[in-house]
């Protein structure tokens, strides 16, 4: 069949730009389906880390690898590691001049744990920080804590390698407390190199706080800042260039100091990671949200890190914060999209309560109160009526009885009025017969 390609961008600039040749490998069938990996995943791993293209020929069982010749060099090195993890332990001569490996103790208590179930923490690392990462066993390297430790290699540019070393570390020290971070003071400050690391040791609720949920406040001062920031233990490590360690440290500064109030940044006017909006005074609960959750949004989408300075007069001033001005114009158009949206929302409540409470008010007022008096009124006559007619049917019942007795007493007296009158006949016929 056809070649399986993956070609990326080479995060390998600027020594990468000789003329490209092309190296071919022959493999094995097993072999190439362990380089090729899940979905053409580990190929496309090992192109991207590298900088190289790779092709696999799974009829003619060959990979051929194009690139500059330190490409050429590390993909080849990858790709047997590669091999190699299928048979055994990966063995790795520590002679490399390619300046593309970082080394990183483990304690064998937490082996299992840094590399995750089916070695998916390991992948995830990867992924993130596009490097590639396996225990292995090192020729010509110091032992180290024999038997205690297993060294873990990282292979990739140097950003990358620290941010995935950064990662392990952090694992590592939540399986085994301090194993990194005893010490009163991290020894990984070198805060005077260009390229270097700065570390800050936290409080227990500083930690929580710059941490956030599910660490995505970490990942927003770092994101905005363009550093590799990192908390491992109580202790955050703030890594990359002079100007992106200061900034990361800067941010981190504002964060912690909004658990108190109200931030104020005297260098404004002289900074150039910042872009001013200002905001209505009754809009910025709206833009902000519930417990800041629309701001975080806006910092989410846009990758920013932003905050409301205190203001004054008639506008609130929320301040955009990041090292790159796209971002910031991202997260300018977000907020001021919120701004508008609140505005259009006070325009139409106000021409509702005009419709309804404008100049026809008062006249539409006058005809509910008449209306009610009248519908009022009428029920009141009703219910009066309608007392009366109870009252008077209460009391017809008793008038019915009396009327019952003189009905009785009538047929009484003309009971007795016709006895008499057959008596009186009786003796007027007795009288004529004696006569």
């Amino acid at each position: 069949g056809g070649p399986r390609r993956a070609s990326v961008s080479t995060p390998w600039s600027s020594q990468d730009t000789m003329p490209q040749e092309v190296d071919v490998l022959k493999i094995s069938n097993d072999d190439a389906a362990f380089i090729l990996g899940k979905s053409g995943r580990t190929k496309e791993k090992i192109a991207r880390v590298s900088g190289a293209e790779l092709d696999l020929f799974e009829q003619s069982l060959t990979l051929e690898i194009r690139g500059s010749e330190a490409e050429r060099r590390r993909a080849k090195k990858y790709v047997e590691c590669v091999m190699a993890q299928r048979v055994g332990p990966v063995t790795i001569d520590d002679d490399s001049e390619d300046d593309d490996l970082t080394v990183i103790q483990v304690p064998t208590e937490a082996v299992g744990f840094v590399t995750g179930s089916q070695g998916n923490f390991l992948r995830q690392v990867e992924e993130e920080w596009g490097t590639l990462m396996f225990f292995a066993d090192f020729r010509g390297r110091g032992s180290g804590r024999e038997g205690q430790t297993e060294k873990l290699a990282i292979f990739g540019p140097r950003r990358g390698r620290r941010g995935a070393q950064l990662k392990v570390m952090a694992a590592v020290e939540t399986k085994v407390p301090n194993y990194f971070t005893g010490d009163s003071k991290p020894d990984e400050d070198d805060d005077q190199d260009e390229w270097g690391t700065k570390t800050l040791v936290l409080k227990p609720d500083e930690l929580s706080y710059a941490l956030g949920k599910d660490g995505t406040t970490r990942r927003k001062l770092a994101r905005a800042s363009g550093c590799i920031m990192e908390y491992v233990g109580q202790v955050a490590f703030i890594c990359g260039t002079m100007e992106e360690r200061v900034r990361a440290r800067t941010y981190l500064k504002w964060l912690l100091k909004q658990r108190h109030g109200s931030v104020y940044v005297d260098d404004l006017k002289d900074r150039d990671d910042v872009t001013v909006v200002p905001v209505p005074r009754d809009a910025i609960g709206y833009v902000t949200g519930n417990r800041g959750q629309s701001l975080r949004m806006v910092e989410e989408e846009s990758g920013t890190f932003c905050f409301v300075e205190g203001g004054r007069g008639e506008s609130e001033q929320l301040l955009i914060f990041g090292s790159v001005r796209a971002d910031r114009e991202v997260a300018e158009r977000l907020i001021n999209n919120l701004v508008n949206e609140k505005m259009r929302e006070d325009n139409d409540r106000r021409r509702y309560d005009d419709r309804d409470y404008g100049r026809g008010g008062d006249r539409y007022d006058d005809r509910r109160r008449d209306d009610s008096r009248d519908r009022y009124g009428d029920r009141g006559d009703r219910r009066r009526e309608d007392s009366r007619d109870r009252d008077y049917r209460r009391r017809s019942p008793s008038r019915d009885r009396y009327r019952r007795r003189d009905d009785s007493r009538d047929r009484d007296y003309r009971r007795r009025d016709d006895s008499r009158g057959r008596r009186d006949d009786s003796r007027d016929r007795y009288d004529d017969r004696r006569r």
